[in-house]
Protein backbone atom coordinates (compact mmCIF):
# COMPACT_ATOMS: atom_id res chain seq x y z
CA UNK A 1 0.00 0.00 0.00
CA UNK A 2 1.13 3.77 -0.66
CA UNK A 3 1.39 6.49 -3.32
CA UNK A 4 2.24 5.05 -6.86
CA UNK A 5 4.61 7.04 -9.20
CA UNK A 6 2.91 10.30 -9.76
CA UNK A 7 1.98 11.66 -12.55
CA UNK A 8 1.53 14.60 -14.48
CA UNK A 9 -1.30 16.72 -16.62
CA UNK A 10 -1.78 20.68 -17.34
CA UNK A 11 -4.87 21.98 -16.33
CA UNK A 12 -5.86 25.93 -17.19
CA UNK A 13 -2.29 26.31 -17.81
CA UNK A 14 -0.77 24.94 -14.53
CA UNK A 15 0.68 21.35 -14.03
CA UNK A 16 -1.30 19.62 -12.06
CA UNK A 17 0.47 16.48 -10.02
CA UNK A 18 -1.44 13.35 -9.02
CA UNK A 19 -1.57 9.67 -8.34
CA UNK A 20 -4.24 6.76 -9.51
CA UNK A 21 -5.09 3.01 -8.27
CA UNK A 22 -7.13 0.66 -9.75
CA UNK A 23 -8.68 -0.78 -13.17
CA UNK A 24 -9.45 1.85 -15.21
CA UNK A 25 -13.37 0.61 -16.35
CA UNK A 26 -13.70 0.52 -12.86
CA UNK A 27 -16.66 3.47 -11.09
CA UNK A 28 -13.97 6.72 -10.49
CA UNK A 29 -13.26 8.52 -7.49
CA UNK A 30 -11.64 11.52 -7.31
CA UNK A 31 -9.90 12.44 -4.24
CA UNK A 32 -9.06 16.31 -3.11
CA UNK A 33 -7.10 16.81 -0.02
CA UNK A 34 -7.68 19.73 2.20
CA UNK A 35 -5.96 23.46 2.35
CA UNK A 36 -2.20 23.66 2.18
CA UNK A 37 -2.39 19.60 2.03
CA UNK A 38 -1.19 16.91 -0.50
CA UNK A 39 -2.33 13.69 -2.72
CA UNK A 40 -0.79 12.30 -0.11
CA UNK A 41 -3.22 12.10 2.55
CA UNK A 42 -4.99 9.20 0.41
CA UNK A 43 -2.01 7.28 0.35
CA UNK A 44 -4.19 4.34 2.38
CA UNK A 45 -7.30 4.86 0.98
CA UNK A 46 -6.81 4.91 -2.71
CA UNK A 47 -4.99 1.17 -2.44
CA UNK A 48 -7.86 -0.34 -0.55
CA UNK A 49 -10.42 1.10 -3.25
CA UNK A 50 -8.52 0.22 -5.52
CA UNK A 51 -10.26 -3.79 -5.91
CA UNK A 52 -13.46 -1.87 -6.92
CA UNK A 53 -12.54 1.96 -8.35
CA UNK A 54 -10.36 3.53 -10.00
CA UNK A 55 -9.27 6.46 -8.02
CA UNK A 56 -7.28 9.56 -8.47
CA UNK A 57 -6.15 11.91 -5.99
CA UNK A 58 -4.86 15.63 -6.87
CA UNK A 59 -2.20 17.90 -5.92
CA UNK A 60 -4.72 20.42 -6.28
CA UNK A 61 -3.17 23.91 -7.58
CA UNK A 62 -0.51 25.59 -5.36
CA UNK A 63 0.24 22.16 -3.07
CA UNK A 64 2.17 19.65 -3.30
CA UNK A 65 4.13 19.09 -6.17
CA UNK A 66 1.65 20.90 -8.71
CA UNK A 67 3.02 24.33 -9.16
CA UNK A 68 1.94 27.62 -7.72
CA UNK A 69 -0.66 29.53 -9.66
CA UNK A 70 0.10 32.72 -11.41
CA UNK A 71 -3.91 33.45 -11.59
CA UNK A 72 -4.48 32.73 -8.00
CA UNK A 73 -6.17 30.67 -5.32
CA UNK A 74 -10.02 32.01 -5.47
CA UNK A 75 -12.21 29.16 -4.82
CA UNK A 76 -13.57 28.93 -8.34
CA UNK A 77 -9.95 28.41 -9.69
CA UNK A 78 -9.72 25.03 -8.13
CA UNK A 79 -13.45 24.12 -9.15
CA UNK A 80 -11.86 24.86 -13.17
CA UNK A 81 -9.39 22.80 -12.47
CA UNK A 82 -11.09 19.50 -11.02
CA UNK A 83 -13.65 20.48 -14.07
CA UNK A 84 -10.67 20.50 -16.62
CA UNK A 85 -9.36 17.51 -15.05
CA UNK A 86 -12.98 15.42 -15.84
CA UNK A 87 -13.17 16.61 -19.15
CA UNK A 88 -9.42 15.66 -19.86
CA UNK A 89 -9.42 12.20 -18.28
CA UNK A 90 -13.49 11.24 -20.03
CA UNK A 91 -15.25 10.94 -16.93
CA UNK A 92 -18.67 10.55 -17.30
CA UNK A 93 -19.49 9.79 -13.44
CA UNK A 94 -17.33 9.68 -10.38
CA UNK A 95 -17.66 10.02 -6.55
CA UNK A 96 -15.84 12.87 -5.28
CA UNK A 97 -14.04 12.68 -1.84
CA UNK A 98 -13.05 15.93 0.08
CA UNK A 99 -11.16 16.71 2.64
CA UNK A 100 -11.55 19.68 4.73
CA UNK A 101 -11.53 22.56 1.31
CA UNK A 102 -11.68 19.96 -1.36
CA UNK A 103 -14.89 19.18 0.83
CA UNK A 104 -16.11 23.11 -0.54
CA UNK A 105 -14.50 22.59 -4.04
CA UNK A 106 -16.52 19.14 -4.26
CA UNK A 107 -19.72 21.24 -3.49
CA UNK A 108 -18.88 24.27 -5.91
CA UNK A 109 -18.21 21.67 -8.76
CA UNK A 110 -21.55 20.05 -8.10
CA UNK A 111 -23.86 22.43 -8.91
CA UNK A 112 -23.29 22.77 -12.83
CA UNK A 113 -22.58 18.99 -12.67
CA UNK A 114 -25.05 16.78 -11.18
CA UNK A 115 -25.00 14.34 -14.00
CA UNK A 116 -21.26 14.07 -13.74
CA UNK A 117 -21.51 13.29 -9.63
CA UNK A 118 -22.69 9.84 -8.48
CA UNK A 119 -21.56 10.88 -4.38
CA UNK A 120 -19.92 13.53 -2.40
CA UNK A 121 -18.22 12.43 0.82
CA UNK A 122 -16.94 15.78 2.62
CA UNK A 123 -14.28 15.13 4.97
CA UNK A 124 -15.01 17.71 8.75
CA UNK A 125 -16.27 20.70 6.55
CA UNK A 126 -19.20 22.53 7.16
CA UNK A 127 -21.32 24.75 5.29
CA UNK A 128 -21.16 27.38 7.62
CA UNK A 129 -18.73 28.55 10.55
CA UNK A 130 -19.30 26.96 13.30
CA UNK A 131 -18.43 29.88 15.91
CA UNK A 132 -15.04 28.14 17.06
CA UNK A 133 -11.83 29.96 16.83
CA UNK A 134 -8.47 27.87 16.76
CA UNK A 135 -5.94 30.54 17.94
CA UNK A 136 -2.75 28.95 17.00
CA UNK A 137 0.47 31.19 16.05
CA UNK A 138 1.48 31.89 12.67
CA UNK A 139 3.22 28.84 11.03
CA UNK A 140 6.46 29.23 10.54
CA UNK A 141 7.31 28.89 6.19
CA UNK A 142 11.04 27.87 7.08
CA UNK A 143 12.50 25.64 9.43
CA UNK A 144 15.92 24.72 10.62
CA UNK A 145 15.90 21.16 11.32
CA UNK A 146 13.33 17.98 10.21
CA UNK A 147 12.67 17.77 13.52
CA UNK A 148 11.86 21.42 14.71
CA UNK A 149 9.25 20.80 11.96
CA UNK A 150 8.01 17.60 13.31
CA UNK A 151 7.80 18.84 16.86
CA UNK A 152 5.72 22.31 15.60
CA UNK A 153 3.01 20.36 13.81
CA UNK A 154 2.66 17.46 16.11
CA UNK A 155 1.72 20.33 19.15
CA UNK A 156 -1.18 20.92 16.61
CA UNK A 157 -2.39 17.32 15.82
CA UNK A 158 -1.59 14.67 18.31
CA UNK A 159 -4.21 11.94 16.67
CA UNK A 160 -2.27 10.12 13.84
CA UNK A 161 0.60 7.38 14.60
CA UNK A 162 4.04 9.32 15.28
CA UNK A 163 5.21 7.26 11.32
CA UNK A 164 2.20 8.78 9.51
CA UNK A 165 2.47 12.17 10.67
CA UNK A 166 6.60 11.95 9.50
CA UNK A 167 5.92 10.98 6.41
CA UNK A 168 3.39 13.48 5.97
CA UNK A 169 5.30 16.38 6.97
CA UNK A 170 8.62 14.62 4.41
CA UNK A 171 5.94 15.07 1.71
CA UNK A 172 5.14 18.53 2.47
CA UNK A 173 8.45 20.11 2.79
CA UNK A 174 11.31 20.46 0.51
CA UNK A 175 14.92 22.06 0.45
CA UNK A 176 16.51 23.65 -1.77
CA UNK A 177 19.98 22.41 -0.58
CA UNK A 178 21.58 19.72 1.94
CA UNK A 179 22.19 22.65 3.97
CA UNK A 180 19.51 25.03 3.73
CA UNK A 181 16.17 25.46 5.43
CA UNK A 182 12.89 23.34 4.89
CA UNK A 183 10.21 25.23 3.62
CA UNK A 184 7.16 24.24 2.64
CA UNK A 185 6.19 23.33 -1.25
CA UNK A 186 2.99 24.62 -0.68
CA UNK A 187 2.42 28.45 -2.35
CA UNK A 188 3.35 30.57 0.91
CA UNK A 189 0.93 32.78 -0.09
CA UNK A 190 -1.66 30.42 0.55
CA UNK A 191 -0.44 29.80 3.79
CA UNK A 192 -0.04 33.63 4.79
CA UNK A 193 -3.24 34.68 3.19
CA UNK A 194 -6.19 33.47 5.82
CA UNK A 195 -9.25 31.34 4.19
CA UNK A 196 -12.52 33.89 3.52
CA UNK A 197 -15.11 30.60 3.02
CA UNK A 198 -16.78 30.66 6.85
CA UNK A 199 -16.44 34.39 6.48
CA UNK A 200 -17.72 35.67 2.93
CA UNK A 201 -21.63 35.23 2.87
CA UNK A 202 -21.79 35.09 -0.60
CA UNK A 203 -19.48 31.74 -0.69
CA UNK A 204 -21.31 30.78 2.56
CA UNK A 205 -24.99 30.85 0.44
CA UNK A 206 -22.89 29.68 -2.64
CA UNK A 207 -22.16 26.32 -0.38
CA UNK A 208 -25.96 26.17 0.86
CA UNK A 209 -27.51 26.88 -2.19
CA UNK A 210 -24.76 23.73 -3.81
CA UNK A 211 -26.31 21.14 -0.43
CA UNK A 212 -29.65 22.43 -1.47
CA UNK A 213 -29.37 21.36 -4.79
CA UNK A 214 -27.58 17.56 -4.25
CA UNK A 215 -29.99 14.92 -4.99
CA UNK A 216 -27.33 12.08 -4.56
CA UNK A 217 -26.29 10.40 -1.56
CA UNK A 218 -23.47 12.79 0.36
CA UNK A 219 -21.77 11.42 3.57
CA UNK A 220 -20.13 14.03 6.31
CA UNK A 221 -17.21 11.98 8.00
CA UNK A 222 -16.23 14.19 10.87
CA UNK A 223 -13.33 13.75 13.35
CA UNK A 224 -14.59 13.73 16.88
CA UNK A 225 -11.43 15.37 18.05
CA UNK A 226 -12.40 18.33 15.55
CA UNK A 227 -14.13 21.17 16.59
CA UNK A 228 -14.59 22.63 13.24
CA UNK A 229 -17.92 21.30 12.31
CA UNK A 230 -20.54 22.04 15.14
CA UNK A 231 -23.80 19.80 15.97
CA UNK A 232 -25.61 22.52 14.98
CA UNK A 233 -24.58 23.24 11.56
CA UNK A 234 -24.59 19.56 10.92
CA UNK A 235 -28.25 19.11 11.82
CA UNK A 236 -28.93 22.47 9.21
CA UNK A 237 -26.97 20.85 6.66
CA UNK A 238 -29.15 17.23 7.03
CA UNK A 239 -32.18 20.14 6.70
CA UNK A 240 -30.99 21.59 3.54
CA UNK A 241 -30.12 18.14 2.03
CA UNK A 242 -32.37 14.88 3.03
CA UNK A 243 -29.62 12.56 1.36
CA UNK A 244 -26.82 13.53 3.58
CA UNK A 245 -25.59 11.45 6.46
CA UNK A 246 -22.92 11.73 8.77
CA UNK A 247 -20.29 9.44 11.14
CA UNK A 248 -17.97 10.78 13.39
CA UNK A 249 -14.73 8.84 13.82
CA UNK A 250 -13.30 8.57 17.20
CA UNK A 251 -9.44 9.75 18.13
CA UNK A 252 -9.46 11.94 14.71
CA UNK A 253 -8.97 15.53 14.01
CA UNK A 254 -9.54 17.61 10.63
CA UNK A 255 -7.62 15.11 8.47
CA UNK A 256 -9.49 12.06 9.38
CA UNK A 257 -7.75 10.17 5.98
CA UNK A 258 -4.38 10.91 7.77
CA UNK A 259 -5.28 10.69 11.48
CA UNK A 260 -7.45 7.41 11.29
CA UNK A 261 -6.80 5.79 7.50
CA UNK A 262 -8.44 2.53 8.53
CA UNK A 263 -11.34 3.25 10.10
CA UNK A 264 -11.56 5.92 7.44
CA UNK A 265 -11.56 3.47 4.99
CA UNK A 266 -13.84 0.91 6.44
CA UNK A 267 -16.71 3.57 7.00
CA UNK A 268 -16.44 4.80 3.01
CA UNK A 269 -16.35 0.99 2.25
CA UNK A 270 -19.58 0.63 4.28
CA UNK A 271 -21.20 3.22 3.03
CA UNK A 272 -20.77 2.88 -0.45
CA UNK A 273 -21.48 -0.77 -1.08
CA UNK A 274 -24.98 -0.97 1.06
Amino acid sequence: MGLPEGKDITLNGIRIHYFEWGNPNDPVIICLHSHSAHAGIWDQFGPAMSDKFHVYALDQRGHGDSEWAEDGYDRDRFVEDLDAFITMKNINKCTLVGSSMGGWNSLLYSVNNHEKVERIVLVDIGIESSGVTIQRPPRPLEFDTFEIAFQTIRSENPWPAGDRLRNDLQRKLTQDNENGPLRWKTDPVLITTPLIDMQSPELIERYWNALRSIQFPILEIRGAESVLVSDDVLKKMKEACPSLESVDVSGSGHVVSLDKPEKFNSIFRDWVMK
